[in-house]
């Protein structure tokens, strides 16, 4: 699974560029141009999937983009794509906190401070977490 969002693009009455993601409802935001409001898209998606993270709501699974809706795929911060990842992983396979810690041979305190979306984590950690998690990691470089 990619982490990569669907968001639909639309000029406004004033002509603001207004950014809404199907996934994730409460994600919303908009910007001058489309320039600005990408840069914008990715800001609000990072802070919604960090706050779903952060109050343990799951993290749903992004949906295509629909042909002909003006939607273009938003890629979280590597940081915030991450942790949600093995968010998702966890979810995925009925993993605990207290299961991963114990998987992982760590203190419950660090596999918490794994958790949180604003504890800088080390990738390769990140990696054998998802991996504790029952899934694996992989990493895509794209042009743009």
């Amino acid at each position: 699974m990619k982490i990569e969002y669907p968001a639909r693009f639309e000029a406004d009455e004033d002509g603001r560029i207004l950014v809404t993601f199907r996934d994730l409802p409460e994600a919303a935001t908009d910007g001058a141009d489309r320039d600005e409001a990408r840069t914008e898209a990715v800001d609000v998606l990072d802070s919604v999937l960090m706050f779903r993270m952060k109050y343990r709501e799951g993290i749903p699974t992004p949906s295509d983009v629909r042909p002909g809706e003006n939607e273009e795929l938003v890629v979280p911060d590597a940081g915030v794509a991450i942790k949600a990842a093995l968010h998702i992983a966890m979810h995925r396979h009925g993993i605990t906190a207290a299961e991963l810690s114990r998987r992982l041979g760590i203190d419950y305190r660090e596999v918490q401070r794994i958790l949180n979306p604003h504890h800088a984590t080390k990738t390769a950690r990140m990696g054998e977490a998802i991996k504790a998690a029952g899934s694996h990691t992989v990493i895509e470089l794209l042009t743009v």
